[in-house]
């Protein structure tokens, strides 16, 4: 009597909740297919979707993202065509848009691995993502992608979801769809694709970069061999077809070679918005990208590095074997922050590797203006201060005891900061460091917008931890800026294929710096081009006011020189890739005035050519002395060398005045004398 009543209950309980579930699922569907774009009638209009168009900031277009050449699919390899299925949806014919034991087998695969190494998606539901041109990418989206991969299958045919999905698929080196991709690796038609190259075109879609058989072939072979194994696997082929794949010729073309320099830059922002944005909506969303890039000044820097980079080279002594030397170079604009050039190595087609945004050069003498301005700030020092320049040692607890040395082991004794500055002392740089700590060098050094790892160590006085030629110029724009600190950036805004404005870079400097601070910075820096170890940008020619210091690391394997006029600030640095000396055939050492500065100077002479040569404006409170360069007092007539110096006005000159002798003599005897000093009064 009782076992009726339970078992009605739990079939009521049963229907119940399926009819929960029911409605819950009709419910989501109305409410979020209120959203959903709508189908094409034909999914030709999917493969022809607008590309992506990137602009330069004067107005041409500098690339394309997701052309594709859509073929039928009659056209296409029937090896090929397998073999995308048999990799990446065997169930492709038997399901309508999900994949219920492929979603079962990835979740398992990667709970045991305990990440994400499978994914449970079918070759319809990856379709309809390239129908989301959106910034979404979250659980809803998911849902969204799976409607439509359901409305995908019931609207289409088979035929018509493969042949849109193998020509929308990115295959790397830049071929969007599998004709773009037979082309660009073997040189052929998508349908004449034999059955070991389609199976290597079948496995791109997975790892197009990792996997790349121009950068990787063993990878890619691997791959492909995995494709084939997965065909045996689905009875798609024989064993024995498949052991005849791999040992047939795979024919695969040679890279093309593109020396265009804006790709460094264009390799950048494209990173960045896949990150940020997702490849499908950057690459297929008809977007247009409007780029900081300068096209002429781009086209000076790679001419700049390439001519003095050669002429380096015929007076070097080059090693068998020896890779070219490399050259970066970054522009930024002051006022903005916006990067107006980035060559990151002397030629895209020989080397992809960004130097400009690699952070694993040591800057040497160019880090030293920080280590300046952080001694200014904390100890109250001016351009005028006396330092002493003579051999010393440092004792580190734990370590040996460090001893900097001077280049040439030359020491000029009594000097005054900026003469030192002018003359890149290392001495005095390290003193100053012994003083205040690095610690608090690194401070000052994360205020100029330097991000890259600096150790806490004295030697950081004489730039021995990496940076960037990005961070420099940023750092050196700054110093231009008066204190006022930009973060660089590339984009100055993002356009749908409608015109409606996604993005829009908004700039704001902020005061990093006093102006009162930072200028005599500034104006010891104009004398390392006017009269030091910059002194090769006048000796060239350049006339516009500038500023700058030169940079050589030890056994001269790294040469730089930064340096700014009122608007532009420009990084360059000069180096081998494997970190070799860079020594002429007289065994000379090349320094940064000699390898780096001729480049800043022919890109800053044409980049600059027919405009106003426009002086640093000079803050409130600031006045100019000229100083004994031995002593920082006022100059006299017995001063053997002066220099003028711009210090805040409040600043006291003037040498303390004389005692006269018999004063003096008469001081000590008082001294000592009964009753000089008065007796103490008592409480």
């Amino acid at each position: 009597m009782t076992t009726r009543p339970l078992v009605e209950k739990f079939f009521f309980f049963f229907y119940s909740l399926a009819l929960l579930m029911v409605l819950a699922g009709a419910g989501t569907y109305f409410y979020l297919s209120k959203d959903l774009p709508q189908l094409p009638d034909n999914l030709e209009s999917i493969n022809l979707s607008l590309p992506t168009e990137i602009y330069s900031s004067d107005g041409e277009r500098i690339q394309i993202l997701g052309e594709r050449r859509p073929v039928s699919i009659e056209d296409i390899s029937p090896y090929f065509l397998k073999a995308i299925i048999a990799v990446e949806d065997s169930h492709f014919y038997d399901h309508h848009g999900l994949d219920h034991l492929g979603l079962v087998r990835a979740f398992y695969a990667n709970l045991r691995a305990k990440r994400v190494i499978q994914g449970g998606s079918t070759i319809t539901q990856q379709l309809s993502k390239n129908l989301f041109f959106s910034f979404e990418r979250n659980f809803v989206r998911k849902i969204k992608e799976l409607l439509i991969a359901l409305q995908l299958e019931a609207t289409f045919s088979k035929d018509q979801i493969l042949e849109a999905y193998s020509n929308q698929i990115y295959f790397g080196s830049g071929a969007y769809g599998v004709e773009e991709a037979a082309q660009v690796y073997f040189g052929k038609r998508a349908e004449d694709l034999t059955l070991l190259q389609a199976a290597l075109l079948a496995g791109l879609p997975n790892s197009p970069n990792s996997a790349n058989p121009f950068s990787n072939l063993e990878r890619a072979m691997n791959r492909a061999s995995y494709v084939l194994k997965r065909m045996v696997r689905e009875g798609i082929i024989t064993e024995a077809e498949r052991q005849e794949a791999l040992v047939s010729p795979l024919d695969l073309l040679k890279p093309k070679t593109n020396s265009n320099p804006n790709f460094y830059f264009l390799n950048v922002i494209i990173d960045k918005l896949e990150q940020d944005y997702g490849k499908e909506f950057v690459h297929f969303g008809g977007l247009k990208i409007y780029t900081t890039l300068d096209n002429r000044y781009q086209s000076l820097a790679q001419k700049a590095a390439r001519s003095h980079l050669e002429a380096l080279a015929e007076r070097m002594d080059k090693m068998p074997g020896q890779d070219p030397l490399q050259a970066a170079l970054v522009a930024v604009e002051n006022k903005s922050g916006a990067v107006r050039a980035m060559l990151g190595g002397r030629d895209y087609s020989f080397s992809q590797f960004n130097r400009a945004m690699s952070n694993n050069r040591l800057p040497g003498s160019s880090f030293k203006p920080i280590v300046y301005l952080t001694a200014m700030e904390t100890l109250g020092y001016s351009p005028a201060t006396k330092v002493t320049d003579e051999p010393f040692t440092i004792e580190i607890q734990g370590n040996d005891p460090w001893e900097p040395k001077n280049f040439g082991e030359v020491y000029e004794g009594d000097i005054i900061l900026k003469k030192a500055l002018m003359k890149s002392i290392n001495v005095v740089s390290a003193k100053l460091v012994q003083q205040m700590g690095p610690e608090q060098v690194i401070k000052t050094a994360r205020r100029f917008g330097i991000k890259s790892h600096l150790g806490k160590h004295f030697s950081l006085a004489l730039g021995t931890s990496g940076v960037s030629p990005m961070e420099m110029a940023s750092a050196y724009s700054v110093i231009a800026n008066l204190g006022i600190y930009n973060e660089p950036y590339f984009i100055e805004k993002i356009e749908d294929f409608h015109g409606n404005r996604l993005y829009e870079h908004y700039y704001q400097g902020i005061q990093r710096f006093p102006q009162k601070l930072i200028y005599p910075l500034l104006d010891m820096m104009q004398g390392v081009v006017d009269g030091g170890t910059g002194y090769g940008v006048r000796r060239m020619g350049f006339t516009h006011p500038a500023a700058g210091k030169t940079g050589t690391t030890n056994d001269f394997k790294d040469a730089w020189f930064n340096g700014f006029t009122k608007d532009l600030t420009v990084s360059v640095w000069v180096g081998y890739d494997n970190n070799e000396s860079m020594l002429d055939r007289s065994n000379k050492g090349m320094t940064g005035g000699r390898a780096a500065v001729p480049i800043w100077v022919f890109f800053m002479q044409q980049a600059l050519q027919g405009k106003t040569k426009v002086k640093f404006p000079v803050p409130t409170g600031i006045k100019f002395e000229t100083v004994d360069v031995r002593t920082g007092y006022l100059a006299n007539e017995f001063s053997l060398e002066t220099i003028p110096v711009a210090v805040k006005e409040e600043l006291d000159l003037n040498p303390p005045p004389e005692v006269p002798e018999s004063e003096e003599d008469d001081f000590s005897q008082k001294a000592f004398s009964p009753g000089f000093f008065p007796e103490p009064e008592h409480q």
